[in-house]
């Protein structure tokens, strides 16, 4: 019996009309659907975009990958959902491991994808990239990632002050992702380098409570949602704070 082939879509930020024609012929074919769960409670955001783009039904295996910085715990999870993808692709199945984004934007996906390797080395592996967030918050906001020379950061909110201050300094334009749970070291080092006012804030970009603001001081003292991202612009941009 033929392997089947192990797939990764990205399904965008949170819109299921940003999902690709091509993520959506693959969703249609495969035999199965994995979905990352970062708690067994929780429900699965990459799911509830694909199931309003698409009304069909896949086998589904939910894969528990939990978010913790203990890398010891973090790869037992991620061979264990690795292993799963493995024997159903051995039954010869397409398997579908589905993320918020793009699968090669800091996603649990590569790490899966290289477990599934070393598994099986004979395992055909296909990626179909999708919309990331980066991309969605600038054209919702309708603020240009970078123009010109202009240099472009993208960074995780959960880096050190240090290194969010370094990044800072060193480029015209800079998207800290994840800056939900960060805002109180954001802003700060926002307000350290006179750049509160030229930055906006996006929450949950597609999704119906979705929010962005470019008053960084009404953000002060609150947090926000994970699926969040902060766009700092060193020289502004046109139209700003409109």
């Amino acid at each position: 019996m033929s392997l089947g082939v192990f797939w990764g879509i990205g399904v965008g930020p949170g819109d299921p009309e940003l999902l690709t024609i091509k993520a959506r012929r693959v969703l249609e074919q495969v035999d199965v659907l994995c979905i990352p769960k970062s708690r067994q409670e929780r429900e699965s955001l990459a799911l509830s975009i694909v199931s309003g783009a698409l009304k069909r039904e896949w086998k589904v295996i939910e894969l528990l990958l939990p978010m913790t910085r203990d890398q010891e715990e973090l790869e037992r999870h991620q061979v264990n959902a690795a292993q799963k993808i493995n024997s159903e692709l051995a039954s010869g199945k397409d398997v579908a491991f589905i993320t918020l984004g793009d699968p090669t934007l800091y996603s649990t996906f590569t790490y899966l994808m290289k477990f599934v390797r070393e598994i099986d080395p004979d395992v055909k592996v296909e990626i179909i990239p999708g919309v990331s967030a980066i991309n969605g918050v600038s054209a919702w906001m309708q603020i240009p990632l970078a123009e010109g020379d202009e240099k472009l950061a993208v960074v995780p909110g959960i880096q050190p002050k240090e290194e969010l201050d370094k990044v800072l300094k060193n480029f015209e334009n800079v998207v800290i992702l994840k800056a939900g749970k960060q805002l109180e070291k954001v802003i700060s080092v926002l307000d350290e380098n006179n750049l509160s006012d030229k930055a906006a804030f996006a929450c949950r970009y597609g999704f119906e409570d979705g929010f962005y603001t470019t008053d960084i001081d009404a953000l002060r003292g609150t947090k926000q949602d994970y699926l969040s991202a902060m766009l700092v612009k060193r020289n502004g941009w046109d139209g700003e704070h409109k």
